[in-house]
């Protein structure tokens, strides 16, 4: 894994375009996403995945904050801003902007794609932030 290859992988999720987040993925590809108890098999579950993403955030973007390599394993360590656009997870849309912190840890294939992937981010600091939790007493 590269400086490229993750500023082509998070270019690929700003586009906001699931066949180009897709192309990052190997066919049998296990997208994890452990905040939202979601498990996405396949290529095609993952593009499914990032039109649900632009439903509940149309304006949402990453910034990379680091990155770590250890042969074909990756670390990418990351903030997701935007807006809260979108009903998602039984949650109304507040309208409210959101900056979450997270990771995403994986496995490339021999040929450069995601064989697998795991997203941490903390749900209830995206709640909170948004509006539908309220912040624990000071």
């Amino acid at each position: 894994m590269s400086a490229a290859w993750v500023d082509g992988y998070l270019a690929a999720w700003n586009s906001q375009n699931g066949r180009e987040v897709a192309a990052f993925m190997a066919e049998n590809v296990v997208y994890d996403d452990l905040a939202s108890g979601l498990v996405h098999h396949g290529r095609d579950a993952v593009q499914a995945y990032v039109e649900q993403t632009v439903a509940f955030s149309n304006d949402y973007r990453f910034v990379t904050v680091s990155t770590q390599a250890d042969g074909n394993d990756y670390a990418i360590e990351w903030e997701m801003l935007g807006t809260n656009t979108g009903a998602s997870g039984g949650f109304p849309a507040t309208g409210k902007p959101y900056r979450i912190r997270g990771a995403s840890i994986g496995t490339l294939g021999a040929d450069g794609r995601i064989t697998a992937n795991r997203d941490y981010w903390n749900v209830a600091a995206y709640l909170i932030e948004v509006g539908i939790l309220q912040p624990p007493p000071a």
